[in-house]
């Protein structure tokens, strides 16, 4: 029989042991390494409140933060890597916005409120909103297409009220950013046919580089006085 001194010796020997390395914490159990908690991150949906929430909290992290502008919609707050070779991601903020359908065709009615709704006042915007609602005010609408530009012949009944030609590109703010930075203006195509009315993107995407920029701009100036906090686009 063993005596029960024997026996706690056993059971001390089959315990896990805790193993410090440089790597990190590990157990000695299948040599699984010991993870640290890390704070679940939290996302806001404005740039105010991510500053706010940085100034706040940023001593309570492996400074430096680094702001990762990651998209015109999409911003990520990493800390500095940790002793466990893991990367912290405090904050995030994902911008809320309008959504409006691009390159189709939607009932002019609806372009009508879109453009009211979903984009910043420009005078290309305020054109197309005179051209639409002329349309919508009138019983029939014919447009010609030489595959440039087009041009609209509007009736009123059996009345020619006249045949107007139009853009066959404007420029527009459409709200593709977060709210706080200035929207980036860019070039559309708008093309009609009976009743309908549609804006096919015309800038090949350069309008996000522009927006990425404006929000730089923006943080490092809520944030100038912030220590161990860099802005990365």
């Amino acid at each position: 029989m063993f005596d029960r001194s024997f026996i706690e010796k056993i059971e001390t020997m089959a315990a896990p042991r805790v193993i410090e390395t440089p790597q990190g914490t590990f157990t000695n159990q299948d040599f699984r390494r010991i993870e640290e908690k890390m704070a679940v991150t939290l996302t806001l949906n404005t740039l105010s409140g991510l500053v706010a929430m940085i100034k706040h909290e940023n001593k309570e992290y492996n400074t430096p933060l680094y702001v990762r502008i990651t998209s015109p919609t999409q911003i990520d707050v990493f800390g500095k890597i940790r002793d466990d070779s893991q990367r912290e991601q405090p904050f995030a903020a994902r911008a809320v916005l309008p959504q409006f359908r691009f390159d189709s065709y939607i009932p002019v009615e609806d372009m009508i409120i879109s453009l009211k709704a979903r984009f910043a006042q420009t005078e290309d915007r305020d054109y197309l909103l005179r051209l639409l609602g002329n349309i919508t005010d009138n019983q029939s609408v014919q447009t010609k297409d030489d595959g440039i530009t087009q041009s609209a012949t509007i009736r009123s009944g059996i009345q020619l009220v006249g045949e107007e030609r139009i853009k066959p590109v404007v420029s527009l703010k459409p709200y593709r950013t977060f709210l706080e930075v200035e929207q980036p203006e860019s070039d559309f195509l708008i093309r009609l046919k009976e009743g309908y009315a549609a804006l096919y993107e015309a800038d090949g995407g350069a309008w996000q580089n522009e927006a990425m920029a404006n929000i730089g701009d923006l943080l490092r100036e809520m944030l100038k006085d912030t220590d161990n906090v860099i802005i990365v686009e």
